[in-house]
C-alpha cells in the first residue's frame, strides 16, 4: 500500500495542514493530550515558514537543509500519533478518510500452499560444518515466495542413500539463506543427505527438492 503522507514538498504541505486542523478539532474526542497537539501545531507551523523560505528566490543550502530537517520532524510526530494515539477504533474509517490516512484492510488474506521447490547447494565452512544456500527454484533471487517463512530442511547422516525422505531424521527451519548445518567430531568423513522445502506461515509444506549429499567435512 502507497504511504499516506505525501513525498512532494508542495503536497505535504496541504496535506499535514488538514491533518493537523482535524487533530486540533478533534483532540478532545480523541483523548490526544494538549501537549501533543501544540508539538504538532509547531512543528506544523516551522515546516510552512521553511518551505515558503526555501521556495523563495533567496534561498540557500543552509534554508533547504534547515526545512529537510522540519519536514523529518513534522513527518515523525504524524507518523506517531497516526501509529499510537489514531489507532482504530479510536477513530472511526471515515475520521481516517478526513485525517489523509488509508482505512485499514480487516479482511484476512490468503496464504496459499507453496507450490514451488526450492534448489540447493551446500558447501563447507569448516570443520563439522556445512553451509546449504537455497533459492526457489528458477529463480536467482535470494527472496522466498510469497507467503512462505522459511524452508524446512531434513538431513541425516547415513551409511547409504535413504530411500525416500522419511529417512532424513534431523529437521531444521531455515528463515533466511545460508543457513549452518552442525555435526560432531564422530561424523566428520561420513555423508549428510539433504532435501529442502518452503513452509508457509501456517505450517503447510510445499514440494521437496532432490535429495543432495556432501562429505562432513
Amino acid at each position: 500500500m502507497p504511504d499516506y503522507i505525501p513525498q512532494k514538498d508542495s503536497e505535504l504541505m496541504p496535506w499535514s495542514a488538514n491533518f493537523t486542523g482535524q487533530v486540533v478539532a478533534n483532540a478532545v474526542a480523541w483523548a490526544i493530550p494538549s501537549g501533543e497537539v501544540s508539538i504538532l501545531q509547531e512543528a506544523n507551523t516551522a515546516f510552512a515558514i521553511l518551505y515558503a523560505q526555501a521556495d523563495s528566490p533567496a534561498k540557500n543550502s543552509i534554508i533547504v537543509a534547515e526545512k529537510n530537517a522540519a519536514r523529518d520532524t513534522l513527518v515523525s510526530i504524524i507518523r506517531t500519533l497516526a501509529g499510537f494515539r489514531l489507532k482504530n477504533p479510536v477513530i472511526t474509517d471515515a475520521q481516517r478518510i478526513a485525517l489523509g490516512l488509508h482505512v485499514r484492510d480487516t479482511t484476512p488474506s490468503t496464504i496459499p500452499v507453496p507450490h514451488t521447490r526450492p534448489e540447493l547447494d551446500i558447501d563447507v565452512m569448516d570443520f563439522r560444518r556445512l553451509k546449504v544456500l537455497f533459492h526457489d527454484m528458477g529463480s536467482d533471487s535470494k527472496a522466498k515466495p510469497y507467503g512462505v517463512n522459511g524452508a524446512v530442511i531434513v538431513y541425516a547422516v547415513l551409511d547409504a542413500p535413504p530411500a525416500d525422505i522419511n529417512a532424513l531424521s534431523r529437521s531444521v527451519l531455515a528463515t533466511r539463506t545460508p543457513h549452518i548445518l552442525e555435526f560432531t567430531e564422530e561424523e566428520r568423513g561420513k555423508t549428510v543427505y539433504v532435501a529442502i522445502c518452503w513452509q508457509n506461515e501456517k505450517g503447510e509444506k510445499g514440494p521437496w527438492s532432490e535429495i543432495e549429499n556432501a562429505i562432513v567435512p
